[in-house]
């Protein structure tokens, strides 16, 4: 395929794109295509250049070039590179594979909540703030220990972290603990042009590989069932979509429900509590919880006890005049009563009574298996409260309490609230307390995705710089699917870590030149909107490295 320039008896000269063909013993000519006339010498030579181009597209449609290659310098007529520019394929080998997603994307984002710069900015302490960064980063990318996050950095992405780097960064990470949380408030308020109306609250706790106490690390009741090894409280409080406000870190044997006191100074330093509806489980309902919201002025909604009431309230729990009402699109009956000059909302549900037979069921099931004419070895009782609850103790052997059992089932399918807001129908106050799961799904998010537990660090200063980079992770995370939920569509954690991961570069070396060039993998769909709700693009184009 050629460039000719004939000139015409009106001399105009034509410029054509020709190709020669074989047929039998005889080598023909045909016109590809008439790219125009010219007069002047530099309109024959524009035209020879929309010529060159119209051949470069064809050959290449034809026979593709491998993609660091450009077409042009292997099919341009016009003018041909040098042999020593050509990039030969056997010369080629792959240095490294790269992950660039998790870097380009959740990086972009550190930098938009504005967490550059969580450790006071110096030119010693710039290297401080990368490494948090890349910390935390690397906590949603591929959640290890500091060792093998060490490790896998260096292979997978290209950045050398040695160990020791890391743990001198998490001493500065704890000095800077109150300003990370500050800052995540800040950026999570900003979304709500800095006004909450409800926040969830919840407690859980954190085990260790360690069984010394040392007043942070103390032996209590486990959440995990990790009874003998030391354990802390962890203290989260969240918007209604699972954004992180704030958290708090207490000693192991501290009760779950006298947290809230302290968490409501967290409160105070943040919000105008007054505005506020808090929303929490049974363990806060305690009379001094109440009573400290009630005085501070604080609206919440707290799930109650109903089988600890006083006798004349439960019988009247469990009496009729029900009401039907439609809770998140589930028929539900519910009655409201006063407790202690609080409004109780008792709700039924067909669905939560089904439940709460099948779970007792189970725990019948585990006893009979028990069971030898009619008793229970003391020796062969289950260590399990649920399981106990149904047993009798008479002379060291044990029977199944079959009244138990039946009082039991009325309450099937019965849950309580308590609340202090006077003017909220019991449709949304219903409502607002079943969103709870948000805060539940934000512990299991830290605890199994990000693999905030076990806790391997031994000192009060690195285990609170682990759960503060832990809770930078989580931010990133949550705000990542809030934020492309809004502009694209819902997406769960694990789908875009994996679109994320995908993300990759091909390093290669060219063993002749010695140069190197970047080879991008292909672009899905996902990842191209994702990118774009960053206001980022991912290049599919070959580059040489410099």
């Amino acid at each position: 395929m050629f460039i000719r320039v004939k000139k015409k008896p009106n001399g105009k000269r034509s410029v054509q794109v020709v190709e020669s063909y074989r047929r039998a013993d005889k080598v023909n000519q045909k016109i590809i295509r008439h790219v125009g006339q010219g007069i002047t010498d530099k309109e024959v030579e524009e035209l020879k250049k929309i010529a060159d181009s119209i051949i470069i597209e064809t050959k290449n449609n034809r026979q593709p070039v491998l993609p660091f290659i450009k077409p042009e310098d292997i099919y341009s007529t016009l003018k041909k590179l040098p042999t020593k520019d050509l990039v030969n394929i056997s010369d080629l080998k792959e240095e490294q594979r790269v992950i660039d997603g998790f870097n380009e994307v959740l990086g972009k984002l550190y930098s938009d909540l504005n967490l550059d710069t969580v450790i006071k900015r110096t030119k010693k302490n710039r290297q401080w703030n990368d490494i948090l960064k890349t910390l935390a980063i690397a906590r949603v990318a591929n959640p290890e220990s500091k060792k093998r996050t060490s490790s896998f950095l260096e292979q997978d992405y290209g950045i050398k972290l040695p160990l020791e780097k890391i743990y001198r960064t998490m001493d500065h990470v704890f000095e800077c603990e109150d300003i990370i949380k500050k800052r995540i408030a800040e950026t999570t308020l900003s979304l709500f042009n800095d006004k909450v109306d409800i926040l969830f609250f919840d407690v859980t706790t954190l085990y260790f590989e360690s069984f010394a106490s040392d007043g942070l690390r103390e032996f209590g009741f486990s959440k995990d069932c990790k009874f003998k090894e030391t354990q802390v409280v962890l203290a989260l409080i969240t918007t209604t979509n699972g954004l992180p406000i704030t958290y708090k870190l207490f000693p192991g044997n501290m009760y779950e429900g006298h947290t809230l006191i302290e968490m409501i100074e967290e409160l105070k330093k943040t919000y105008r509590v007054s505005d506020i509806v808090l929303v929490a489980d049974r363990a806060m309902f305690t009379s001094g919880n109440l009573e400290l919201m009630d005085s501070q002025g604080i609206r919440y909604i707290v799930s109650a006890r109903l089988k600890t009431m006083s006798n004349e309230l439960k019988e009247e729990i469990l009496g009729s005049e029900y009401k039907a009402t439609v809770i998140n699109n589930e028929l539900n009956w519910f009655k409201e009563l006063s407790h202690k000059g609080r409004r109780l909302i008792v709700s039924y549900s067909t669905n939560r009574a089904k439940k709460d037979l099948k779970d007792r069921q189970r725990l019948i099931e585990r006893l009979m298996r028990k069971v030898k004419d009619k008793k229970i070895k003391i020796s062969d009782m289950i260590p399990n409260y649920g399981t106990k609850k149904y047993i009798k103790i008479n002379n060291q052997t044990a029977e199944i309490n079959e009244s138990k059992i039946s009082d039991d089932a009325r309450w099937d399918g019965l849950h309580g609230i308590i609340t202090n807001s006077k003017e909220e129908n019991v449709e949304v106050l219903l409502s607002r307390y079943r969103d709870l799961w948000q805060i539940e799904e934000a512990f299991r998010v830290n605890k199994h995705d990000l693999k905030m537990r076990p806790v391997y660090h031994w000192t009060q200063n690195r285990i609170r710089a682990h759960i503060s980079i832990c809770f930078l992770a989580y931010t990133l995370v949550k705000q990542a699917i809030h934020r492309i939920k809004i502009q694209y569509k819902p997406m769960s954690f694990e789908q875009i870590r994996n679109e994320l991961a995908h993300a990759q570069s091909s390093i290669l070396l060219d063993t002749s030149t010695k140069k190197r060039y970047c080879i991008t993998s292909h672009v899905t769909i996902n990842q191209k909107k994702i990118y774009q709700v960053f206001g980022l693009k991912r290049s599919n184009v070959p580059f040489e490295i410099i």
